[in-house]
This record gives C-alpha cells, structure tokens and sequence, in this order.
C-alpha cells in the first residue's frame, strides 16, 4: 500500500469506532481505494486500471522524502491504455503521478518540476495544395496535433521539456530536434 500510516490510523479508527468489518475486509477497501486513486492520477477507469500491470515506485529527494510516486507500466499493456497514458508527465520509464494525501505537499513544487515534461510526435498532415499526406517539420504532442489539422505518427514519441514547446502552444519550434 502507498500510505501504511495513514492506512494504520484508518484502521485503528474503525476498530475504535465498533465497526463489524474484518481485517480482511478492511484491506480488501483500502486496496479498492488506494486502486481508484490510482486511476483517477493515471486519467484511467478503475476497469482499464485492472486490464494493466503496474508496480508503484516512491520519487524521493537526497534526503529520502517522498514527494510524488511513479507508476511502471508492466510489458503487455493493451493499445487504447498506452495511448492514454502517453501525454502524461514522464521520469524515465515511469509515469508520474500525485496522489492526493500520499505525498508531502511541501514538496509539491519538486514534483512539479519533475513533471514539467511531455511528449512530441511526428505529425502528418493533409496538404490541400498538393493532395498529399506530408510530415509537419514540427513536431506536436496529440493535442498539438489536433489543433494543427493533423495526426501523430505512432512510434516516433519523444519526452521532451514543456520549455521545448512553442510558448502557449503544444508543438515545437519547426524543425526541432528531439534526439
């Protein structure tokens, strides 16, 4: 579990309070809890959270505080979810997340910084000029892409900064490269 503390004081607190509910059954809720924060941090439903393989990660600072958590998406993750989690903020192979409660929010602003990443794709678009499918010289997260009139091309993501990012807009400058 994410917060054994705070899940420790839950406990006690129920016990104290004459509740008829088994050790068992208390896991079993705090799992479903700590499960649908899950998703809810991912933009995920608690029933695609469930189709996925995930190992929970703590990001600490030098001296060993939490400030957020990152959620490795294990092998064999269907399509529709990657594309999902695709725009979310990244360190590394985890997508990062910040659970309401888990983390120190004194610390929010490192975590903020971590997460000031996003990633960029190819984008194709429809040039009417010429009839063609032409690859844009900037590249786009899918939002970008969208607002441009085009799509992304799957397979060529890149993380890259948000300060990479044309000011206001989700594409980089033209011809930037993300290597």
């Amino acid at each position: 579990m994410l917060a054994v503390d705070a899940d420790e004081v839950d406990r006690k607190r129920h016990l104290d309070q004459g509740c008829a509910m088994s050790s068992g059954q208390l896991d079993d809720e705090y799992d479903r809890e700590e499960a649908e924060a899950i998703a809810a941090a991912l933009y995920l439903t608690p029933n695609e959270l469930n189709e996925i393989e995930y190992t929970i990660h703590e990001i600490a600072n030098d001296d060993g505080l939490v400030y957020g958590y990152g959620v490795e998406i294990k092998e064999g993750a269907p399509q529709h979810i990657l594309d999902k989690l695709a725009p979310l903020p990244r360190r590394g192979n985890l997508v990062l997340i910040h659970v309401q409660g888990y983390a120190d929010d004194a610390d929010q602003e490192q975590m903020e910084i971590e997460m000031a990443r996003t990633t960029v794709y190819k984008v194709k678009l429809y040039n009417i000029a010429t009839d063609e499918v032409v690859i844009s010289r900037r590249m786009a997260t899918y939002e970008g892409a969208a607002k441009m009139g085009g799509w992304t091309v799957e397979g060529t993501g890149h993380v890259v900064d948000v300060t990479d990012l044309e000011p206001g807009e989700e594409w980089t400058p033209r011809d930037f490269d993300a290597s």
